[in-house]
């Protein structure tokens, strides 16, 4: 596995987030439509045709047999982080349960040294801290502003989604030394959809066209977003590329307020900043000094 010292993992991991960031306020709308199994169909099924495309177009030759066997395990990781995903901001507003899964950086630097071996480094760390200090203003002040309490589904399936969405990033970077990034996210959208399929085909409901329309732009953002992590995650830290998973609040934050009418409050605003400087922090720290 590489290592690059350069902004350029970093950079491409900000715009993957970014990516996933339009897939994640399109699958608000539709998983609050749809029966959840329909939602994840629609999703996997629109990012496995546009993979595909992208695949036949850019690479050479078929993935190998152990490349099947190794893409298929991590599907499954994937899907449970689409469905606790889906779950969670079916029933909680976009940035609460954006908020919630920011616990994914500091798992993907524990998971990363439990799996990868691979060292903390010092900066990584302090900014992994002062990233999750953020999210804890934030919730402070939902606590504070908020008459009703977490919705204990919505509230569980946002820290799952954490926790499988961290092991499916170190998983990637763990295959990205034997398989193109181009066949891991082939395999982890067409594999994740034939695994669904059943399910969404028993709770199946007439689709609008709209909702077509946003499932295709989706599948677009979603193939995108996973190719520039693909590619960042094989090339970066799992630790240090974990903390550009906090920028995805400022758009949960802008979507949420435009499409959802969701205001942010001065604690957001305040949990916001903290969020970006761990991000700056990280970006330009030195990558010398680590923690074993």
């Amino acid at each position: 596995m590489r290592n690059e010292a350069s902004l350029r993992p970093i950079l491409m991991s900000g715009l993957g987030v970014t990516f996933l960031a339009f897939l994640d306020t399109g699958m608000k709308v539709i998983s609050t439509t749809y029966p959840l199994m329909q939602a994840i169909t629609m999703r996997y099924g629109a990012g496995a045709v546009v993979a595909l495309v992208i695949y036949l177009i850019f690479a050479k030759g078929w993935p190998s047999p152990a490349a099947f066997k190794r893409n298929a395990l991590r599907a499954v990781v994937v899907l449970a982080t689409a469905a606790c995903f889906f779950t969670a901001i079916s029933r909680l507003p976009l940035v609460e349960a954006i908020t919630l899964t920011f616990l994914a950086p500091l798992l993907m630097a524990v998971l990363g040294r439990l799996i990868l071996k691979e060292a903390i480094a010092v900066r990584a760390l302090l900014a992994i801290l002062v990233g999750f200090a953020g999210v804890l203003v934030i919730a402070r002040g939902q606590e504070a502003s908020q008459a009703h309490a977490f919705d204990v589904i919505g509230l569980l399936a946002a820290l799952g989604c954490a926790f499988f969405y961290a092991l499916s990033m170190v998983l990637m970077r763990q295959q990205s030394s034997q398989d193109s990034t181009l066949t891991i996210v082939l395999l982890s959208n067409c594999f994740a959809f034939l695994f669904v399929l059943p399910a969404g085909l028993w709770q199946w409901q007439p689709v609008k066209l709209e909702h077509w329309l946003i499932t295709a732009t989706v599948g677009l953002f979603g193939t995108f977003g996973h190719l520039c992590l693909a590619w960042a995650y094989a090339r970066g830290h799992a630790a240090r590329l974990g903390i550009m998973e906090y920028t995805a609040f400022v758009w949960a934050m802008i979507f949420g307020y435009y499409i959802f009418a969701e205001v942010p409050t001065n604690w957001t605003l305040a949990g916001a900043t903290l969020i970006m400087a761990a991000c700056l922090f990280a970006t330009f720290s030195a990558p010398r000094a680590r923690v074993a």
